[in-house]
């Protein structure tokens, strides 16, 4: 019962966490901010709300508890930070993909316009560069996919520390 409360309960943390990623994606896709400042600004209140989120996640869900170690806290939040990384991955796939492909294709070109002025392609380097761009979807769901596992599972385990419970004067009462 605990396993399945504990996956329901993740996902839903998850798909929350992941909309906070998905709505600075879209505020930065549709806006299009040039100024260096606001697009730090929008990144630091996006960094700040999914920390505060998955330590507000994790919190809520071991104080269901009496006792929680630190492995415990970690895992729930890994499977929350796991989660959202599938969502965020599968949204930033569909962003390039379907959702805004004329910005992914502008870039592509202003990318290729600046290598070509840096001392021009050859035909083989131009082929690999436009296999490259044909699979861009599909490198960036693999690169994101990692990138936000690895964030989370490091942001989860520096949580972990504020959200266990445990008895300090018990031993071998917190095991899974």
């Amino acid at each position: 019962m605990e396993k399945e409360n504990k996956w329901s309960c993740a996902a839903m943390d998850g798909l929350y966490l992941s909309l906070v990623t998905i709505i600075y994606s879209l505020v930065l896709s549709a806006l299009q901010p040039e100024s260096f400042m606001i697009k730090s600004l929008l990144w630091i209140a996006k960094f700040g709300g999914c920390l505060y989120l998955l330590w507000y996640f994790m919190k809520k869900w071991s104080d269901r508890f009496d006792m929680v170690t630190y492995s415990q806290s970690f895992n729930y939040g890994f499977i929350v930070c796991l989660l959202s990384s599938i969502i965020c991955a599968c949204y930033g796939y569909a962003q390039v993909e379907w959702i805004f492909p004329e910005q992914t294709q502008e870039a592509i070109a202003m990318a290729q316009e600046a290598i070509a002025q840096q001392g021009g392609m050859d035909s083989a380097t131009e082929s690999m560069m436009n296999s490259f761009y044909g699979n861009f979807g599909r490198f960036t769901l693999f690169v994101s996919l990692f990138y936000y596992t690895l964030f989370g599972a490091i942001a989860a385990a520096i949580t972990a520390n504020f959200t266990k419970r445990t008895n300090p004067f018990g031993e071998g009462e917190n095991e899974e």
